[in-house]
Order: C-alpha cells, then sequence, then structure tokens
C-alpha cells in the first residue's frame, strides 16, 4: 500500500483461476459479488470473500474493486454490503467478517465504517532498497 512498491503484478484468467484453486485446495470458500454494467454486459466491479471451509470463525473480505469509469455510484458499498448479507445467510454460524483496508484508502475506509467494520489493530509495512 502506498509507497510500498511491490513490483508490478498482472491479473490475467489464469492468475485468478490459480488464486481460487489455492483457496479450494485449502478448504476454504471463495464468494464473489460483481456488478454488471447493463450498456453492455462487462464487469464494473467486484468484491470477494473467503469463508472457512466449515463455516465457522471468522470470514475474510478480500478484495474490492470498481473500474474507473463506474466510481462514484456507490457500486462499491453495494457489492461489500451484498457479501455481507450472503455471508450472513450462507454462513450462519460465522463469529465475524473480517477485512483490511489502508488508512491512505479513505474512499474504502468510509465504506467499511458505514458497513459496521472496526478497527482491531494495524500492520505497518517497511521497505529498505538496497
Amino acid at each position: 500500500m502506498d509507497d510500498t512498491d511491490y513490483g508490478t503484478v498482472s491479473w490475467d484468467v489464469n492468475r485468478v483461476r490459480e488464486a481460487a484453486q489455492a483457496i479450494e485446495n485449502r478448504g476454504d470458500l471463495l464468494h464473489t459479488v460483481a456488478a454488471i454494467a447493463e450498456s453492455d454486459g462487462s464487469i464494473a466491479g467486484f468484491t470477494e470473500s473467503v469463508v472457512p471451509g466449515d463455516g465457522k470463525g471468522d470470514a475474510q473480505h478480500h478484495g474490492t474493486g470498481v473500474l474507473p469509469e463506474h466510481r462514484g455510484r456507490g457500486l462499491a458499498r453495494w457489492m461489500k454490503a451484498e457479501a455481507i448479507r450472503q455471508a450472513r445467510e450462507r454462513h450462519p454460524d460465522l463469529d465475524g467478517l473480517l477485512t483490511d483496508t489502508a488508512d491512505s484508502n479513505g474512499h474504502m475506509r468510509v465504506i467499511d465504517d458505514a458497513l459496521g467494520y472496526l478497527p482491531t489493530h494495524k500492520t505497518v509495512t517497511l521497505q529498505l532498497d538496497l
């Protein structure tokens, strides 16, 4: 996040499938909520959550993204809210749903706050160029 350089990360269909397969291989469940543009049927945004295979404990809300041309319409908030609704419906024995959001991601912090997420800890990443 922020100024940390993780290098160039390219996501293509194969990488998405490999990530989903890794989640399945460890016995967890991947749920995705997507917003589809009515104009052309393309994906305007998505959010993902990973639930423990037994549906108990804490699930993890993973990435949320909205393409630039679709931002400012509340899609991220809608998708995250829908993911929460589905998690509660499908997995009533979950203890909670965790997310991690950088302090600098103000838009997502506002969404997370509105949906009831509360800070529990802070992680700091440092990078030293050699």
